[in-house]
């Protein structure tokens, strides 16, 4: 007989036609999800299990043992999935973990702008007319030009800093554009989706997550699963890494002609992982180069609830979206050392991209409100000073000159 072998292994994941959870009933899965479609992921790990409540006896007979053992509410918890970030690869949990439904891309031409110039000295895009900011466009979002005369600034990623000027009219970016004047014919327009945690009307998902065995013929599909945190990591060198957290409701087993439930999901992404040395990070708008480590954590702190009369949660709850991280920057200036003194509120914007092309699949993190916890920064050896700065993100304040109330927002040029 066959052992099972982790590289034969699977995860699929496909969200349920609505996000409810009916309180005392579990949905039909060859109805909802159903069998067909899905998607298979990238993955390094996957730790979902089904765990129960379980209870021993205290009864205390003439025999002198145990004579019971019981299993009690069961629900599913780990993680849905651990990998290497790379663009497009993991929108649908990102959604779920923000509540939100993704916003198209928006685009404009000179009918909405009459003009664009560049100035490379400035690193910014002016427009002659019209507002960046009520089209759409925000900081954080990863625009292209195309049909321009300078043909160095089409097709290429621009990372918005910034918006200023009239009506929002100069737009700061990262690259720094080739300097040009006007120009009155050309299309400007984000690249993907984006997602942000919303202020009101928030979204809750579901999904439903098989791990198959292909080797043994055999499959585990977690059902009513909720998405309630990611972890993503990015190191001085080296690949960056994912992690999503999540708590469902059962798990069902298939075997042999039954197996895999899902039979025909759409094949894994295949854009470059994201390596922490491409793209750019940048603290209150500027860049920083002396950063040895970020990482960004999202929580939602699932909880659920046993209750009497069914072996099943009634509900999978969802908590306040509470956003932490931490950098490791090498000691250079007073800085962040002031940041932290002074208790002052900064930006955090991190870009990533999967190659050094200029249109490279990429994605942005933004986190417009963050304070620090510490920058401690101890005197150890002989080598480089790193200050350890943990941070709380806050919601934002302001939803004017190109920001969003909101936490955190994120843009993936692959989304879909």
């Amino acid at each position: 007989m066959s052992l099972a072998e982790g590289v034969s292994a699977r995860v699929t994941l496909k969200e349920y036609a609505t996000g409810v959870i009916s309180s005392n009933s579990q949905p039909v899965s060859s109805v909802d999800p159903a069998a067909s479609g899905g998607q298979i992921l990238r993955r390094v790990s996957s730790t979902l299990k089904l765990g129960k409540d379980t209870y021993t006896s205290n009864e205390v007979a003439s025999h002198r043992q145990i004579t019971d053992f019981r299993h009690g509410v069961k629900r599913v918890t780990g993680g849905p999935v651990a990998g290497e970030f790379s663009p497009g690869t993991y929108w649908k949990p990102f959604g779920a973990v923000l509540r939100a439904t993704a916003a198209v891309a928006v685009a404009g031409t000179p009918t909405d702008f009459t003009s664009v110039s560049a100035d490379n000295t400035t690193s910014k895009f002016t427009f002659a007319a019209g507002d960046p900011v009520a089209k759409g466009f925000r900081i954080g979002s990863i625009m292209r030009f195309t049909g321009m005369s300078d043909t160095d600034n089409n097709a290429k990623n621009f990372l918005i800093l910034a918006f200023g000027g009239t009506s929002n009219r100069q737009v700061t970016v990262f690259p720094a554009p080739d300097t040009m004047t006007a120009d009155t014919s050309f299309t400007v327009g984000e690249v993907g989706q984006s997602v942000y945690m919303p202020s009101s009307s928030h979204v809750s998902r579901k999904f439903a997550i098989e791990h198959y065995f292909a080797d043994i013929d055999i499959a585990r599909l977690f059902t009513e699963v909720r998405f309630d945190g990611f972890n993503l990591q990015l190191p001085a060198t080296g690949i960056s890494t994912i992690d999503f957290t999540g708590m469902g409701r059962d798990m069902e087993t298939y075997t042999a002609a039954a197996a895999p439930f899902f039979t025909s999901p759409t094949a894994e992404t295949t854009t470059g992982l994201a390596a922490a040395v491409n793209g750019a990070l940048f603290f209150q708008g500027t860049r920083v180069g002396v950063c040895t480590g970020l990482n960004i954590k999202a929580a939602l702190n699932a909880s659920s609830e046993g209750v009497v009369g069914q072996n099943y949660v009634p509900e999978v709850f969802l908590g306040r979206l509470n956003v932490t991280g931490q950098a490791t920057i090498m000691l250079e200036d007073a800085t962040f050392i002031n940041y932290f003194k002074d208790e002052t509120e900064v930006s955090l914007l991190s870009f990533l991209t999967s190659n050094n092309n200029p249109n490279s699949p990429a994605a942005s993190f933004y986190l417009p409100r963050i304070k620090l916890g510490d920058a401690d920064s101890p005197l150890q050896g002989e080598a480089g000073i790193i200050q350890t700065c943990p941070f709380q993100a806050l919601m934002g304040t302001s939803s004017s000159n190109g920001n969003i109330a909101t936490t955190i927002r994120i843009h993936d040029t692959e989304a879909t």
